[in-house]
């Protein structure tokens, strides 16, 4: 725009030789005149180029809160989203079971497990049968359901709590149970001692800083090298002692 407007201006002034032919030689006073436009062109020039420029910068900036805006508002949406979802839920059949799935897991129908087609593997589910009112939490391993109109898939165990054996589908309600940012569930596992642990996302010989949420001091540990239930929803299992002191939840930092 401002180099358009200065190429405007520019072709709007006559060029030398136009003003050379229109002038009599015989008018010095229209020559003087003639000679004071050419010296203030170029600040008339440059007058143009800010004028032109300016309006573009007020625009951009008074666009910049409503783009904020609504990002802010798009991100409280897929959050709300990701919160809680309706739809229909069905359970795996026969045939299944020792099958692996999509995390590499044996799938075991006696365990609180299901699929779902977006969720993060391991995140817990509450699971509400909005006819009888009978709920579940289960834990997220595998990717499904793929059938138009339903949202989980659970397994045997999770559909024998919600009372759907049955029916084999229900209209149900789910409810993520997500905590704060470097937050973990922590179970036990009886074969730990002292400050060993097992953690489903760190490898063997990591160490960790365990705070409870409660508040306290933190506590460094040792992922040692322990086969990671598949049937437990806990991120963290710490032995029995040191899950006195650390309680159910704790803030993890390591390397």
């Amino acid at each position: 725009m401002a180099r358009a407007s200065v190429r405007a201006a520019t072709h709007a002034q006559p060029q030398p030789s136009e003003r050379a032919g229109a002038l009599p030689p015989t008018s010095p006073r229209r020559g003087a005149i003639a000679s004071k436009a050419g010296r203030y062109l170029p600040l008339v020039a440059l007058v143009v180029l800010f004028a032109g420029c300016t309006p573009a910068v007020m625009r951009s900036e008074s666009r910049a809160p409503a783009a904020a805006t609504t990002t802010a508002a798009r991100a409280a949406t897929g959050a709300a989203a990701a919160g809680a979802q309706t739809g229909v839920a069905s359970w795996y059949g026969p045939g299944f079971a020792g099958r692996r799935t999509a995390n590499g897991e044996v799938f075991d129908p006696s365990q609180l497990t299901a699929a779902h087609r977006e969720l993060p593997f391991n995140t817990l589910v509450r699971v509400v049968n909005e006819t009888n009112g009978k709920s579940v939490v289960v834990r997220i391993n595998d990717r499904g359901p793929f059938k138009g109109g339903r949202v989980i898939d659970l397994s045997r165990a999770g559909a024998e709590a919600i009372d759907m054996i049955g029916s084999g589908v229900a209209r149900v309600r789910l409810e993520v149970l997500s905590l704060p940012a470097g937050v973990v569930r922590v179970g036990t596992l009886s074969s730990l001692r002292g400050f060993e642990v097992a953690s489903r996302d760190h490898v063997a010989g990591t160490l960790l800083a365990l705070t409870p949420v409660q508040g306290g001091e933190p506590v460094v540990v040792r992922v040692v090298a322990a086969e990671f239930p598949t049937d437990t929803p806990a991120d963290l299992l710490v032995g029995l002692e040191l899950y006195a002191s650390v309680g159910s939840e704790a803030r993890v930092v390591g390397d």
